[in-house]
């Protein structure tokens, strides 16, 4: 039976319904206070805590990011992502883990800018083809093909109707992903909103909002389709160990070589196509800090 119940640290100014989560119990952090020792667990896949205070363990790092001792999550040290009218390129980091795996949890703690207002696209998993890295990039507004799937966690402004940062989501591309009904033959990602498993609607009353200039720990997982035809698949997200949303019934792929396989942390706006850009300030900053991928479920550091 899914309980719902209120979490203090959200605001919305309706009710707030949120699944218990189920996983809390047996999440891989609770067998390592301060995530000591959690980095080499088998189920890791990768893990960054930003410690050796530079991104040398990340594949790629394009536009501005600044690895700083400014009040980390934990530690020393941790990525900061700003957003800053005038630059060319939005910040990110990309990291690509090999053994894939068809389920894929990664867990990160995030902190807002007091002054944040609102961004483009956030934290993606994705699955690509072994021979092109780079097949599940690049995808918006086309129809999906079989080559890729992915799924970021994110903030949506719902058109200035959410308080920034805007409400947590899931973005998908996969599949039977449908056209956009105003603009045919235009294929935009699939926004899930909580709590499922259908995919919800935005600025609903069961919206959740993250509060800003504070350290949270976000979770999502994506669990690839079992048969080409068959649409098992689903995926879920956590804000501080608490399971916001829950969506099943999804085929992310017909090949079952494709798995999930890349990390991207992206704080993308500012540029011409984001949406926001009424809304924007001269800058706005969001911070990474403790980053863990995992084939189960991670839950926040514990020991703290």
């Amino acid at each position: 039976m899914i309980k719902a119940r209120h979490l203090p640290f959200l605001f919305c100014p309706l009710a707030l319904f949120v699944i218990r989560s189920l996983f809390a119990a047996d999440g891989l952090a609770a067998k390592y206070p301060h995530d000591v020792g959690l980095a080499r667990d088998p189920a890791v896949l990768f893990a960054d805590d930003f410690e050796s205070g530079d991104m040398k363990k990340w594949d790629e790092q394009r536009g501005r990011v600044l690895v700083t001792p400014a009040a980390p999550h934990s530690g020393q040290w941790s990525a900061e992502f700003p957003l800053e009218r005038g630059q060319r390129q939005s910040p990110d980091a990309i990291k690509w883990f090999m053994p894939s795996a068809d389920t894929v949890h990664v867990r990160f703690y995030v902190k807002f800018s007091a002054d944040y207002r609102y961004a483009h696209h956030f934290v993606w998993l994705l699955a690509n083809q072994t021979k092109n890295k780079w097949s599940g990039f690049g995808k918006a507004g086309r129809q999906p093909d079989g080559t890729y799937y992915s799924t970021g966690m994110e903030p949506w402004f719902a058109w200035g109707q959410n308080p920034p940062p805007g409400e947590v989501n899931l973005y998908s591309y996969f599949l039977d992903l449908r056209p956009d009904p105003k603009m045919p033959g235009q294929y935009w990602g699939k926004a899930f909103f909580p709590p499922g498993p259908a995919a919800g609607e935005a600025a609903s009353p069961h919206r959740v909002v993250p509060v800003l200039d504070r350290w949270q720990c976000w979770e999502f997982m994506l669990s690839a389709n079992t048969a080409p035809e068959v649409a098992d698949g689903r995926q879920a997200m956590w804000i501080d160990g608490q399971l916001v949303g829950e969506f099943t019934g999804i085929r992310w792929r017909r090949d079952l070589d494709l798995q999930v396989n890349c990390l991207w942390l992206e704080h993308y706006g500012y540029d011409a196509g984001d949406p926001t850009k009424r809304f924007w300030g001269e800058r706005q900053s969001v911070w990474f800090d403790d980053v863990v991928v995992a084939r189960s479920y991670i839950g926040p550091m514990t020991g703290r």
